[in-house]
């Protein structure tokens, strides 16, 4: 029995009665361009990995013959080896990607004025009130017309899901690959998308399906047979987004082609090229990665008012944790309440694979807010915000390696200059 919201959608009386949502996703993006510069490797099982020496050696993407193999995106390089020995290992090329991004939007710019990107490889095209297009019927005919562009301009094929709201558009075209187009309307919930996995919806990550199992919730279904409230008591206001999206009921935009993103956070992680061990260790990286994630908060205009830390060890378990602070941009500030946070509530004695950090209740650079009283804050966030911009003014002229800070140049091992710009992708990336 499906609740009163999911029943409204399988009766056409839904929140998106009428509109057409489509999601494309380029088809194993990094490896098909690979294959695109590398014709002679196309008969090959291609895997597109990070750098063994920078311990970042893991599967980024692979072709479908390597897909045949069992190789799967997020596969430690040797175990990948080990399961397909003709297994063909390429390195990164982010320019590449960027480049072939960059020309498939624009094909999508072609169909839609609103076209949400979503990562490199995938993006959202809201169709409703576009010229032509009526019904989900129309959806499909435009998706093939998109597959068709895209393949004739770049060589690339594409899965394309289509629907009414985001979240069912990406679940179809997650459903159906490579090179295929899914509907998924009202039409198809009650015999395939009650069916799929709570985890398949976006944002379903793995502590929510565990906080839902323990209630016998492992399918979309499952979690519609419930109400709005019980999600709420159950996961807090996050719980209240996600039963509306396995409703049906994602009433979220598309945003319009090069429309300012709403920035809800600026983070950064990193794994360095040995384990973390000690507070010395702890400094250097927690030090490195506030001084980019500073400086991305004052190039964008914000402030940050919570700061996260997030630690990875070695047996690769991931603990986070918060809190709040008084608004600021500096990088000296931020780093001095990340080693904080990081010593109320971890052991410096614990070895770590990775750390990262991440600022989040963002508010504008302008706006007015209280400051402490009990310090001589506003003098110190002056001389701060002096030595910022004199730092940001330099590296904008001479680059990022031409000043940094003391506590960066003391162990080389675990952090060097050399690697500031290697991660165009990063795990903790959030704008």
């Amino acid at each position: 029995m499906f609740s009163r919201e999911a029943q409204n959608y399988i009766e056409h009386r839904g929140a998106n009665e009428g509109r057409v949502v489509l999601h494309s996703d380029l088809n194993n993006f990094f490896a098909s361009v690979e294959c695109l510069k590398h014709r002679s490797l196309r008969s090959y099982p291609v895997a597109v990995c990070g750098s063994i020496e920078d311990r970042h050696g893991i599967v980024l993407a692979k072709n479908n013959i390597a897909k045949k193999c069992g190789i799967k995106t997020g596969q430690v390089i040797w175990q990948a080896k080990q399961q397909c020995p003709d297994l063909v290992i390429l390195h990164p090329n982010y320019d590449d990607y960027l480049y072939y991004s960059e020309v498939v939007r624009d094909i999508y710019s072609t169909f839609s004025d609103r076209v949400e990107p979503f990562g490199m490889d995938e993006a959202w095209l809201e169709l409703t009130g576009i010229c032509g297009v009526k019904t989900i019927s129309d959806g499909v005919k435009t998706a093939n017309m998109i597959r068709k562009a895209v393949y004739e301009k770049t060589g690339l094929t594409l899965s394309v899901g289509v629907s009414d709201n985001k979240t069912f558009a990406k679940l179809a075209s997650d459903y159906k690959k490579p090179d295929a187009v899914t509907v998924f309307s009202p039409e198809q919930y009650p015999g395939v998308i009650s069916k799929l996995p709570i985890g398949d919806i976006m944002f379903a990550g793995r502590s929510t399906q565990k906080r839902l199992k323990i209630f016998n919730i492992e399918t979309i279904g499952d979690a519609a047979s419930h109400n709005c409230e019980f999600f709420k008591s159950s996961l807090g206001k996050n719980g209240v987004g996600l039963y509306h999206s396995v409703c049906g009921h994602d009433v979220s935009p598309v945003q319009r082609y090069g429309a300012d993103e709403v920035i809800k956070s600026i983070g950064n992680s990193t794994t360095p090229p040995r384990d973390i061990y000690g507070i010395e260790d702890v400094k250097v990286i927690l030090f490195a990665l506030c001084d980019k994630v500073a400086a991305r908060l004052r190039k964008a205009g914000y402030k940050a008012t919570v700061i996260q830390i997030h630690v990875r060890d070695t047996e690769l378990n991931v603990t986070e944790r918060q809190c709040g602070m008084i608004p600021s941009d500096s990088t000296e500030f931020i780093s001095e309440h990340a080693l904080r946070l990081f010593l109320d509530n971890f052991s410096p004695d614990v070895k770590l694979r990775s750390l990262g950090v991440r600022t989040s209740g963002l508010i504008k650079g302008e706006v007015c807010y209280q400051g402490s009283m009990f310090d001589d804050g506003a003098e110190r966030e002056k001389k701060r915000s002096v030595i910022d911009k004199t730092v940001d003014e330099l590296r904008a002229r001479f680059g990022v390696g031409i000043i940094r800070r003391a506590v960066l140049c003391s162990d080389k091992s675990v952090y060097a200059a050399r690697d500031a710009e290697k991660n165009v992708v990063q795990p903790f990336n959030t704008h």
